[in-house]
């Protein structure tokens, strides 16, 4: 069974694979090494947690 064509409009705008996942390859290391950071250091733990979004149930149940 032969692919469709995709068109040459859709192929200018989508990246090409090795593209999405050499992005890819870099934010999961970035969430990595920010995990890290923070794992290592109360200090910016305490930072973070006081500059988060917190979102809670209306029973106070804490979501997020």
């Amino acid at each position: 069974m032969k692919s469709p064509k995709i068109p040459k409009v859709i192929s200018e705008i989508i990246p090409p694979p090795t593209a999405v996942l050499r992005e890819g390859l870099i934010v999961l290391g970035g969430v990595l090494i920010a995990a890290y950071v923070i794992s290592k250091f109360p200090s910016v733990q305490k930072f973070v947690m006081a500059n988060s979004v917190k979102v809670e149930t209306k029973d106070g149940e804490v979501l997020f």
